[in-house]
């Protein structure tokens, strides 16, 4: 029996991009309904219920950002948002607002389709709370505070350990440096948030990541970092 598509809400003011991603994403597997603005959208999102947002942060009427305030009160739902904003803050904000990845303009639809897929995938994740946590020969142990690689034991740091959780909770999302900093220093943390690097640079070092190509913790320039995801493909 087939499983049934998963529903999709673009959020797109430019009718031409919006009937082009259509076609895309509905090729890709997904049943797609359109709003064209940010009133539209809230309207859609509260009388359907959906598995993935694409929301473009550029308007004409409320903010992206404002739309994905309202939305994600709401729901847990997965938001990829779409920006013409090329400056990092500006997309440091939409992730710190609550959206779970983010693609700039212009952009690929394949690369739009591969981070709509998985951040539904990522969406559909429930582990149980006692589960071990695996990505590729990595595995934690959240209840005893332990990790391995590949067997062999990882003597981590307490603030390592809980970034290390944070990221591979939801392999391949995007997490800005203040994210982590209030999921494993505490958000009355009175530091650096370049503090994140630091430990980042210990966490892959006792990860033996290759120099330039981490199979684990892959930087997103400017904004923060995020887990590789072996099921992206």
């Amino acid at each position: 029996m087939k499983e049934p598509k998963k529903k999709l809400l673009l959020v797109e003011d430019n009718p031409t991009t919006s009937r082009t991603l259509v076609l895309f994403l509905e090729a890709g597997g997904y049943e797609v309904r359109c709003a064209f603005g940010g009133r539209e959208a809230l309207e859609r999102f509260s009388a359907e219920r959906f598995d993935v947002v694409v929301l473009d942060l550029m308007l004409p009427d409320l903010d992206g950002l404002q739309v994905c305030d309202e939305i994600r009160a709401l729901s847990d739902v997965a938001i990829v948002m779409l920006t013409a904003r090329t400056t990092d803050e500006e997309v440091v904000a939409g992730l710190e607002r609550g959206a779970d990845d983010y693609v700039c303009k212009p952009f690929s639809a394949k690369v739009l389709l591969a981070r709509v897929n998985r951040s539904a995938k990522r969406a559909d994740r429930s582990p149980a709370a006692d589960a071990w946590l695996q990505v590729g020969d990595l595995k934690i142990d959240e209840q005893s505070r332990k990790a391995s690689l590949a067997g062999a034991s990882l003597k981590l740091t307490r603030s390592e350990f809980d970034i290390l959780v944070a990221l591979a909770r939801q392999p391949g999302r995007v997490f800005t440096r203040q994210q982590l900093i209030e999921k494993a220093l505490g958000a009355d943390f009175d530091g650096f948030d370049r503090t994140i690097d630091t430990h980042i640079w210990s966490l892959r070092k006792k990860l033996k990541e290759p120099r330039g190509r981490p199979r684990y913790i892959e930087s997103e320039a400017g904004i923060g970092y995020r887990m590789s995801d072996p099921d992206a493909d």
